[in-house]
Formats: structure tokens, C-alpha cells, sequence
């Protein structure tokens, strides 16, 4: 004879399950389906970790054609003496860097 549980019982338009955790007898309207698909009891059931929702950011890619080294550009500057303690920058600014003179 075979034994029966606290579960073995007749109710109409349910049928007897065995929770996919702990392997104990319930009946199929007292489990709950899990967010891995597995058919749990009360006490097996969990939500799923928030974290699982992160989205990880994507790496910046840089332009196919690289970093481009820009070339240094020197400039000269003439000072005029005006017989004061500081020097102001006055006369010609050539970015060329060549002396216009």
C-alpha cells in the first residue's frame, strides 16, 4: 500500500506536484512559478536579484583612424620697451614664427 501525505486529497480541478526544490508533495495551485521556470512552494520561492537588470556599459571605441599626433606650432613674440618695471607684449605677433624683420 502506498503512503499517504497531508497532500493526498481530492479536490476537483487540481492535481497533486512535487516542488522542483525541496521534493516535497503540494498541490499544483499552491506552487508558484520561479523566474528560472521552476515550480516552487511558499517557502522555495525568491524573486530575482535586481542586480540581474544591470546593463553594463559598452567600452568608447575610438575613430578607425586613430590618434593623430597634432604638430607643435612655435610662435615669436617682439616686446617693446616702454622703461617700466613690467614688460607688456606690444608690436607684431607672427605665428609663423619668423622675425619680420
Amino acid at each position: 500500500m502506498i503512503p499517504h501525505g497531508p497532500h493526498d486529497y481530492l479536490k476537483l480541478g487540481d492535481q497533486n506536484a512535487i516542488c522542483d526544490v525541496c521534493g516535497f508533495k503540494y498541490k499544483l495551485s499552491e506552487l508558484k512559478k520561479r523566474w528560472d521556470n521552476l515550480l516552487v512552494c511558499d517557502f522555495d520561492f525568491e524573486t530575482r536579484h535586481p542586480m540581474d537588470f544591470q546593463r553594463i556599459p559598452r567600452p568608447e571605441t575610438t575613430p578607425s583612424g586613430g590618434n593623430v599626433q597634432p604638430t607643435d606650432v612655435f610662435t615669436t613674440v617682439t616686446y617693446a620697451d616702454l622703461g617700466q618695471e613690467d614688460d607688456i607684449p606690444a608690436g607684431t605677433f607672427n605665428p609663423s614664427g619668423q622675425s619680420p624683420l
